[in-house]
């Protein structure tokens, strides 16, 4: 496999040398920006500016990508494979600009990747196919030998190794993903850490998201431990951060009416306590796939809850996978999804549960898709397209300057991005 590498930095500040070593199937590796002679036969990776990269096939490569500015050109080039180098935001750019592309990124990629475990934990809320990119294990997890040079892997070196070989090579059965392998690690290292320091919450916490995210029962136990552990601690604001968690865990255990009760402890202001009331009325009515997907979302596990609602024959179940399908970015989804709901109302479909759809969700992602469709055209390349679609959001009220203000940002941002590369 061919790999072309586009990143935020010059190459002298490149953090990913060593897992550029270690590609799976390596064949021609190219690197968007300058490169001194003696770095590119070093590396065995071969610089090219912009224009140079829009005359190769992109079809034949897998783009690494450590920043959402190039994101742009990347839906113009449509590569192969996407692999999305998530960071924190860097010092000196827009924070709110930076993570609403990063997400949009990862939305996009085929593969995603961070050295952060905030977005690691958060991507896997989100989506599959998430590697984190560090570690604490001693042991080597296997050998590449690459020309004269021999490397012992880290586990997340083995993991981002055989997460890439999968992209177009994909195992063939295998009763374990290696999804699961590291998330078992990060779990059994918490639950170490749990051991190491009994009187932190923060440390049960993590332990118990890991486990959450693995299905094991024991998530419930780590989690009553830091619950209780912030209370002794004074934390008066835990209900929604721990308690809350509560539910998510239950309703993954199918234990619903638990999960609906645990959340409507929780539950304190007028939108939350309707949303309780709707979760009970969907307990008492059997519809317990729009429960246990709602229930998923409200604790940020949308991953889980669009693996719920895309198996669900509830026409309502529809409209929450449209508003699963915007918070976590996948707008392309989200623009697919309301033409067909569209088309089924055009031919009269009607609803399978004999309820219809909340009217507040409906008009939340009606004001949101105009957005949506429009920095979609943007991202594109049709600019006027994007302006239209801003203008028909903007409505009556005229609230466009933010919409074209956050255009040109980006127009900026993605202008700065590009004249590094061709310094």
């Amino acid at each position: 496999m061919n790999y072309l590498i586009l990143s935020s930095v010059p190459w002298e500040a490149y953090k990913y040398k060593r897992l550029l070593d270690l590609l799976p199937d390596r064949g021609e590796v190219l690197f968007a920006g300058g490169m001194t002679p003696g770095q590119q036969e070093e590396y065995d990776i071969q610089s090219l500016s912009l224009a140079e990269i829009y005359k190769l096939n992109a079809k034949e490569y897998t783009v690494l990508v450590s920043s959402p500015y190039w994101l742009p050109d990347v839906m113009t080039l449509e590569p192969a494979y996407t692999v999305a180098l998530l960071e924190a935001c860097p010092e000196g750019e827009d924070s709110g600009l930076w993570d609403k592309y990063s997400a949009l990124l990862a939305a996009r990629a085929d593969l995603v990747a961070t050295a952060s475990e905030r977005l690691y934990l958060e991507q896997n809320l989100r989506r599959d196919g998430v590697v984190y990119l560090s570690g604490d294990s001693p042991l080597s997890y296997g050998i590449i030998r690459r020309g004269d040079g021999l490397f012992f892997l880290s586990g997340y070196e083995a993991i981002w190794t055989r997460a890439l070989g999968e992209l177009w090579q994909p195992s063939a059965g295998s009763p374990v993903s290696w999804l699961d392998i590291q998330r078992r690690h990060r779990a059994d290292f918490y639950l170490s850490m749990c051991e190491k320091l009994p009187d932190q919450p923060t440390v049960h916490y993590l332990a118990a998201s890991y486990l959450y995210l693995l299905g094991d029962e024991a998530a419930s136990r780590y989690l009553t431990q830091s619950f209780e552990l912030m209370l002794l601690h004074d934390y008066t604001d835990c209900l929604h951060s721990h308690y809350r968690f509560f539910s998510a865990i239950e309703a993954k255990q199918g234990h619903l009416e638990l999960a609906a009760a645990q959340y409507a402890i929780t539950a304190f202001t007028d939108e939350e306590r309707a949303r309780a009331a709707e979760m009970q009325n969907w307990l008492d009515h059997g519809q317990k796939e729009l429960l246990q997907a709602e229930i998923c979302r409200v604790n940020e596990d949308s991953a889980a809850a669009i693996i719920i609602l895309s198996g669900s024959s509830y026409t309502e179940a529809k409209l929450m996978l449209l508003l699963n399908y915007i918070e976590t970015y996948q707008w392309e989804k989200a623009l697919q999804l309301q033409r067909e709901m569209e088309a089924g109302s055009d031919a009269g479909v009607g609803n399978a549960a004999g309820t219809s759809p909340p009217a507040k969700g409906a008009a939340a992602a009606s004001q949101q898709l105009p957005v949506i469709e429009g920095t979609l055209h943007l991202l594109h390349g049709r600019r006027h397209a994007a302006i239209r679609s801003f203008l028909r959001a903007a409505g009556a009220d005229h609230q466009a300057r933010p919409l074209f203000a956050e255009m040109a940002d980006l127009e900026e941002a993605v202008g700065r991005l590009r004249g590094r590369v061709d310094e």
